[in-house]
């Protein structure tokens, strides 16, 4: 049995899913069963696994999927969990890439974890935009998404959702006291499934970028555009939603617990963006006065040079 589970969600995007398999190939650890939770109603997914059998080695699972709960972006995580039985599990949507050293540097993590509490691990994560499928996906500017990852305290996860899905891998043994990924959000599932990790496990940092995460355009709507930029405003809806079913669970419960910790970070979220504005705007306005300052003196010189 292969020890780690790779799951997919994909939706008839086969230009994008036939990438993301070429770096799963492309991976020096093959000790991996990959889970294709497919939502398409196209015949794309058998002729791409059928293209590349013979590297595949039938280690797949294609699960035809009809999402039961349309839109919650946590049941086909749920569903390709289920379906597999290996030691680790990690994501990969059909959008993203690994570097090819990906799970042998997590796996080798978890192997040799500095302390029975760690249950997971995370490494750092490069940020690709790129154009659209049509455009040839070409890469246009990356930056590191967080490149001081060096440790992961709950604190530091109620503020951001600091590492990507498919940067985290992690015991399926684990899911005994963490559960599944939510089913009733149709974003930031995964933030609420590392709030909940967390609070349970410890998560090791791998402190290298092994994972790259894709950006396409915002003008690309629907199947090719992701949840980041095409769904923005459910982002803040449910992420106060979230922050604030915790609140209620603590106050319900008479005790300090997550809810306790999402609220500071959520105030201190709003003290850092507000104090952000005020020094752009002190920035502004010294720009302005330098102007000013800069445009007084070039006039003073043409004064004394005329009285000269």
């Amino acid at each position: 049995m292969s020890r780690v589970a790779i799951i997919t969600r994909t939706i008839d995007r086969p230009v994008l899913l036939e990438r993301t398999l070429q770096s799963i190939l492309g991976q020096t650890c093959q000790d991996w069963h990959w889970v294709i939770v497919d939502g398409g109603n196209t015949e794309a997914v058998p002729h791409l696994l059928q293209t590349h059998g013979e590297r595949i080695q039938g280690r797949v699972t294609h699960l035809r999927f009809a999402n039961p709960k349309p839109g919650m972006r946590g049941v086909p995580i749920n569903a390709g969990i289920q379906a597999s039985q290996t030691e680790f599990i990690t994501l990969l949507d059909d959008d993203d890439t690994w570097d090819p050293y990906y799970l042998q540097a997590m796996v080798r993590a978890m192997d040799t974890r500095p302390h029975p509490s760690v249950r997971g691990a995370v490494c750092r994560t490069l940020c690709i935009h790129e154009s659209s499928v049509e455009q040839g996906l070409k890469p246009q500017r990356s930056y590191e998404l967080n490149p001081k990852l060096s440790n992961l305290t709950l604190p530091q996860l109620a503020v951001v959702n600091c590492f990507c899905t498919h940067a985290f891998l992690y015991d399926r043994s684990a899911l005994d006291a963490v559960g599944m990924y939510p089913e009733d959000y149709p974003v930031l599932e995964d933030w609420h499934f590392n709030l909940r990790f967390l609070l349970h496990h410890e998560i090791l940092v791998v402190p290298q970028t092994l994972t790259h995460y894709h950006f396409r355009p915002p003008e690309a709507h629907g199947l090719q555009a992701n949840s980041q930029t095409a769904e923005r405003d459910d982002h803040k809806f449910h992420e106060a939603r979230l922050i604030n079913e915790a609140l209620r669970e603590d106050l319900r419960t008479g005790r300090m617990g997550l809810g306790h910790v999402l609220a500071q970070a959520a105030l201190a979220r709003q003290l850092s963006t507000t104090l952000h504005s005020h020094e752009s705007r002190m920035k502004a306005i010294g720009d302005k006065t330098g102007k000013i300052d800069t445009r007084t003196k070039e006039l003073k010189d043409k004064l004394l040079d005329k009285r000269g």
